[in-house]
Formats: structure tokens, sequence, C-alpha cells
């Protein structure tokens, strides 16, 4: 399999790894609505697979890797031309491993520093209402950041496959029930373990002691959260400091696109055909944001040369049955002089257009859009 693709398909594996445990843990929270105790008993059963070595091991291969191959993805980019959904993606997926590190590091590195400390719903709502309120907000901003994050790239997976007319009607309720019933659980069990910190003197002097525990290695686990911060950052802005390099040195190697309606826009080598659709405002269409998977940005290449077609283009091209001489516009790339380009589908066409494509049968140039 082209390394190409089993980076994508890596990628969308790891993400749904990720998605799943943090719907496991929304789910739990969400519990809080019934009750506190409710929460405890379900969660060595939500909860416990990803508590266990093996789920730790996995958990924790998902998250470097969906982060690593996410700022693989933007190192290799010629441009930020980005759509809204994409460059909202970007930003979320960015700031994500900073705002969980400091939950996993709470949860999970504490208890290796700290064996004897004894973490529960009860102690952590405790410690996020009572104790630290700033960890309180935090986690809210973990929950509606990462979920949106997963969420938008859930959807933009599935709603190109033709099971989404029928599995739509469940999955997109489920995308914004599930983080509400659970920020909704986060409060009441909230309440509900201040009540009893105030009220039960045994609950009172268990998490008392926990917390001294805790302040006891927080030292350590400050210290490790700014040594990852900063290698994180470090990388990242690495790999924007690449993108930008790029971009200043092609920034005088000027090519033309000429589109089917008499347009004509200005771009640079190496920038797809899209992404120069993009940067000129030009309509195009584009479902999958420019991925490779929907096929609805595909075009001929009337004049000039383009990048021959990599893995990731070769197979949407051949799942698709297009003929001679079609390409992706979000893979063809500018090379060595202009280039003119007819549009086979129109830019207002929709995901319809990638679940069904005979449907959408090219019938000459795309038509202008107004």
């Amino acid at each position: 399999m082209p390394f190409a693709i089993i980076v994508r398909n890596l990628r969308l594996a790891t993400g749904l790894i990720l998605i799943v445990f943090v719907a496991t843990h929304l789910i739990t929270l969400a519990l809080g609505l019934d009750s506190l105790a409710a929460m405890e008993a379900w969660r060595a059963t939500l909860m416990g697979p990803w508590s266990s070595l093996p789920g730790t091991a996995l958990l924790l291969f998902a998250a470097v890797t969906h982060a690593g191959l996410g700022l693989y993805s933007i190192a290799r980019r010629r441009s930020l031309a980005l759509s809204r959904s994409d460059l909202v993606q970007m930003i979320l997926g960015l700031l994500t491993p900073p705002l969980l590190l400091a939950h996993v590091l709470l949860t999970r590195l504490s208890l290796g520093l700290a064996p004897d400390i004894e973490i529960s719903y009860g102690l952590m709502l405790v410690i996020y209402w009572r104790l630290a309120p700033d960890y309180a907000i935090q986690q809210l901003l973990v929950v509606v950041l990462v979920w949106v994050h997963g969420a938008i790239g859930l959807y933009g997976w599935m709603v190109l496959k033709p099971a989404w007319t029928r599995l739509g009607r469940v999955v997109l309720p489920l995308l914004f029930a599930v983080p509400i019933l659970a920020l909704l659980g986060f409060v009441e069990a909230g309440k509900a373990a201040l009540a009893r910190f105030a009220g039960d003197e045994a609950f009172h002097g268990a998490v008392t002691a926990n917390v001294v525990r805790l302040a006891a290695v927080k030292p350590q686990l400050d210290t490790v959260q700014a040594q990852v911060l900063t290698v994180y950052w470090a990388i990242a802005l690495a790999v924007f400091a690449l993108v930008g390099w790029r971009v200043f040195r092609s920034r005088f190697r000027t090519l033309h696109v000429t589109y089917d309606d008499g347009r004509v826009a200005r771009g640079r080598r190496g920038l797809t055909v899209l992404e120069v659709s993009r940067l000129a405002a030009v309509p195009h269409a584009h479902v999958c944001a420019g991925r490779g998977r929907c096929g609805t940005c595909r075009i001929t290449l009337d004049q000039g040369t383009l990048s021959p077609p990599g893995a990731i283009e070769a197979h949407a091209l051949a799942l698709l049955h297009a003929g001679a001489g079609v390409r992706l516009a979000c893979q063809a790339r500018l090379r060595d002089g202009d280039v003119a380009v007819t549009r086979l589908l129109p830019a207002y066409v929709g995901a319809e257009a990638a679940r069904a494509p005979e449907d959408w049968a090219p019938r000459g140039a795309a038509e202008p859009v107004q």
C-alpha cells in the first residue's frame, strides 16, 4: 500500500480511537445527571478498558500519532489557503494536546508518582468545583474543543459514505447531544460532590488526604507539563516556519490558471489547482476540503502540465472510474508553466455528489457560479 494511503488511513484510525475514548468519557459524565454514584458505578465498565495497560498504550499511541500526523499534514502544505471548517479544525487540532495534557497528567501520571492516590469522580469534581475552579473551566474547554474537533472530522468522513443517508439522522443528533448531556452531568455531579464534601466527614477526609498527596507531586507534574509543552510548541512553530519559508521562497514564481469560464487566477509553483482557486476566490467544488476523498473538485487539463497523479489521487480516480485526462484539483500541483483547466462539476455541489458520483456525471464545462 502506498505511503500516502497508509498515512491517511492511520490518521483516520487514530482519530476514531480518540473520539471513541472521548465519547466513553462524556457518556460517563452524562451519567452525573442520574447521580454521582451512577458515574462511579459505570466508570469501571466505560473507562476501565482505557485504564488497563493495553488500553493506555493504545490511547497514547493514538494521541501521539494523530497529533504527529496532523503536524505532518500542515508541514506538507505550500499555502494556508483553508476553508473555514479546515481553519477551525487546524486551530482545534493544535490546541487539543495542550488542553488534554493537564488532565492526563492529573489522572494518569499522578498515579505513577503517588500510587496511594485514590482517583475518583468525587475527588476530581471537588477539586474542579471547590479547590481549583480554573481546572473546571479548563475541563469545559477540553470537552467542547476536543469534541468539536472530533465531530467535524467524523462528519467529514462519514458524510461522503452512501450509508450517511440512513446513519445521518442518528449520528448528527448524537454529535450534539453527547457533549451537552456531559456538560449537564458534569455540573449536576459537581453539585452532588460538593454537598457530600460538606456533609460527609469520611468523604471530606478522604478527599483532603488525596489532595495533600496530589499537592506533593504537583511540582513534578508541572515540570513534565512544561517540558512536553515546550517540545510540542517548538515543533509546531518549526512546522509553520517551514510552510512560511515555502511561501516566501516561491512568491516570485508566479504562474497562472485559466478556468473554463474565462477567469484567470495567479498562483505559485507547488500549489494545487484547488489552492489557487481558494486564494483567488474562484468557485470550485471541494466537499472533502481537499483531502482527495470526494472527487468533486475534478478537472480536465486543457493546456500546460501539472504534477503527475500521486497514490491518493490515483486511488480516488480509480474509484470514480474517471476517464483519461481527468485530475483532482486538490492533488494536481502547478509545475513549470501556466495551465488551463475545466471544472467538471458545478461549484455548488454537496456531499451527494460524492455519495452518488454517477448522478453527477460531468456534462462539459462547469456552470459559472454568480
